[in-house]
């Protein structure tokens, strides 16, 4: 009896996963042995590939369900195959354009960009589609504005290099010349732009150190304004979701409790911002199969997310939340596709400001 060296065996036994993984993907039905002989040329016997699908099986790689049944990819399995793709399918020329028309109609503050890729990654996908904003302590600072609202009241507008604006109603201790707030702006203005908001409380607290005797007084109004409005321990980013409807049709998520705490992460904002959080640590394309996402709710999913940029910074995270029997490929070139665009986006209305 012949004697298969090693290496020719493993690659007979990786094409033959990766055939699997593939049928079930686009069918959702188990695969036996005979499906791979009728329809896929590996040039083996059904007896051959029902061995080597045990060997599959006990490596981790399938499950067989039922006893008679054929055997569907786990997560291992679909971890192999996703690190395994040797090339990234294409955005289709027509998914792209239509992309490109919806920012270009529609998006003209950071707000409108999110909601549409949610809506975009979502309406391609047709899994659900989500987006997580930049943080705003680790955004640039563009500008700020103060606007007298009375007498000891003032609005301070703080806008950041990617478009965020926060306005904070600020009750002063004493009242404030108008004359002097636009001294307290310029000043402000002058010192900070271009800073991380974490570190403007910092800054301005150092200026003051060494600013002349005649700016003390400005420099004192600064710092109680600014220790008010920059307060950003709760500076999370936001979370744009759209198509939560389309996890009744994941068929992976089939029992009741699981599409329950499925839509449990999906509905609650913070849950959903803190895995996003998380797969923001590691930059760019990131896949998280099944059991390799960080909260137990989404077992029976997988998450394809990519960062997104703006100056050079990583500022957030989109991608799709779907079925762990998705098209891997699609899925990482959509997403891939929209990050692109994202970017292009965020520079452009940071440089037209």
């Amino acid at each position: 009896m012949r004697t298969l060296d090693p290496r020719t065996a493993q690659d007979r036994k990786r094409r033959l996963l990766q055939a699997v993984i593939y049928h079930y993907v686009k069918t959702g039905k188990p695969v036996g042995s005979q499906i791979i002989v009728d329809k896929y040329r590996l040039g083996l016997s059904s007896a051959t590939l029902r061995n080597m699908l045990m060997d599959l099986e006990k490596e981790g790689y399938l499950i067989q369900p039922h006893t008679s049944a054929g055997r569907i990819p786990s997560d291992k399995g679909y971890r192999f195959y996703v690190d395994s793709l040797l090339e990234v399918q294409n955005l289709a020329a027509a998914e792209e354009e239509r992309i490109k028309k919806e920012y270009a109609v529609r998006n003209k503050e950071l707000e409108d960009v999110m909601i549409s890729t949610s809506r975009m990654l979502s309406s391609l996908s047709h899994y659900t589609g989500m987006v997580l904003s930049p943080r705003l302590d680790k955004s640039l600072l563009r500008r700020l504005q103060l606007i007298p609202l009375g007498a000891s009241q003032i609005l301070m507008i703080v806008v950041s290099q990617s478009g965020q604006i926060r306005h904070r109603v600020i009750q002063l201790a004493r009242a404030i010349a108008p004359e002097r707030l636009t001294v307290i702006s310029d000043l402000l203005n002058e010192r900070l732009k271009g800073l991380p908001l974490m570190e403007v409380r910092t800054q301005i607290l150092n200026h003051i150190e060494s600013a002349q005797q005649e700016q003390n007084e400005a420099f004192g109004w600064a710092r109680e304004l600014v220790r008010e409005a920059f307060d950003l321990r709760s500076a999370e980013g936001k979370v744009y979701v759209d198509g939560q409807e389309n996890i009744f049709s994941f068929s992976d998520a089939g029992d009741t409790n699981e599409l329950t705490d499925l839509l449990k992460v999906i509905e609650e904002k913070n849950l959903l911002a803190s895995v996003l959080e998380k797969a923001m640590k590691k930059e760019g394309l990131k896949v998280q199969i099944g059991s390799e996402n960080m909260r137990p709710e989404l077992r029976s999913v997988s998450l394809v997310s990519n960062t997104y940029k703006l100056a050079d910074n990583t500022v957030g995270v989109l991608g799709i939340l779907g079925p762990r029997r998705m098209e891997y490929g699609r899925m990482i070139a959509l997403v891939e596709g929209v990050t692109k665009i994202v970017n292009q986006m965020l520079k452009k209305m940071s440089s037209d400001e």
